[in-house]
């Protein structure tokens, strides 16, 4: 009995030994595998580029004179015939806006390129307010009511721009003159000779992973809970960040940085990685988040990154000096 005893606590040890090794073997094949979809992501980007001579803008939607008639879609959208999607790029009808029924088949078919394996899944919405236009001379505009808007998750996002409230507590010679649309897929076209910083030093796709849930250092803040976000607008009241869904108008963000506890409400901060996925740049892997660089490769930054690092490297015109060890 004192053997049978000696040999279960062994057992027991070894087990306790064996998991974590396990655990940390998946979470590296997971990583691995986020990082090939980045990876997939960057050489359809590239291929897009090759197509049409520019990158795709971020996103459209609505907006002033003869734009008023545009519908809403993604440049997730755009893509995915480089991506190996060309049937389901066939599906969605541009002529209706992705959150219409008519798209409703397409917009909720999950692209296994798009989701970070790392992360938990969850339904698929965006909680937001719809913006329109009557006319092509009429410079105001009409909200909706904040609805739900179903549609299949991504986990990953461009980064458009800086915020304005984090341009300026920059150092003045680090400052940018058009921050919230300096990144490369912004809110218009950019082409591949406007990236004067350099591909190899400039961003083009980061994880932003959870949405529409809104997690906070690695816990999630639940639904009744203080949001302490910003994501949408001063009307937000529940913490649903916007930007989730990969056929989605609301794609790509200007980095405010998050304080410390997660806290988005209050900009700008001083946390760069990881600390809130409420349009932030945020990942479900230890120590830090994967990125897309423009030159194609694949890139870890670590959670201590400082901020105005992560600004130089959004900016594709800001002339600074960065590396990417």
């Amino acid at each position: 009995m004192v053997e049978l005893l000696v040999v279960i606590a062994i057992i027991g040890v070894l087990v306790g030994l064996l998991l974590p090794a396990v655990q940390a073997a998946r979470e590296a094949a997971r990583r691995m595998q986020c990082g090939n979809n980045l990876k997939q992501i960057g050489l359809a980007l590239h291929n897009y580029e090759s197509a049409y001579r520019v990158w795709p803008a971020q996103s459209s939607s609505p907006s002033q004179g003869k734009g008023f008639i545009t519908k809403r879609g993604s440049w997730f959208t755009a893509v995915l015939p480089f991506i190996e999607q060309d049937g389901l790029f066939q599906s969605f009808d541009g002529n209706y806006h992705w959150h219409d029924p008519e798209n409703a088949e397409a917009v909720n078919a999950k692209v296994p390129a798009m989701s970070c394996p790392s992360v938990p899944e969850r339904r698929g919405f965006e909680w937001t307010v719809l913006v329109d236009y009557a006319n092509a001379t009429t410079t105001s505009y009409t909200l909706s009511a904040r609805d739900f808007y179903d549609g299949a998750t991504t986990d990953y996002a461009n980064v458009g721009g800086v915020g304005t409230q984090l341009n300026a507590v920059l150092p003045p010679s680090q400052q940018l003159h058009d921050p919230r649309n300096c990144g490369i897929l912004k809110s218009t076209a950019v082409r591949l000779s406007d990236v004067i910083d350099g591909l190899s030093n400039t961003l083009l796709v980061v994880e932003c992973a959870g949405r529409p849930e809104l997690f906070q250092n690695g816990r999630l803040v639940g639904d009744g809970a203080s949001p302490k976000t910003w994501s949408g607008s001063s009307s937000v009241t529940r913490p649903f960040p916007t930007g989730g869904v990969w056929a989605s108008h609301n794609k790509g963000f200007t980095v405010d940085g998050a304080l410390p506890d997660g806290n988005t409400a209050i900009r700008p901060g001083s946390c760069s990685i990881n600390c809130s996925n409420d349009n932030e740049v945020y990942s479900f892997h230890v120590g830090g988040a994967q990125t897309l660089v423009a030159d194609g490769s694949v890139r870890f930054l670590t959670s201590s990154l400082p901020i105005d690092q992560l600004v130089a490297l959004v900016s594709r015109n800001g002339h600074e000096v960065v590396t990417l060890d």
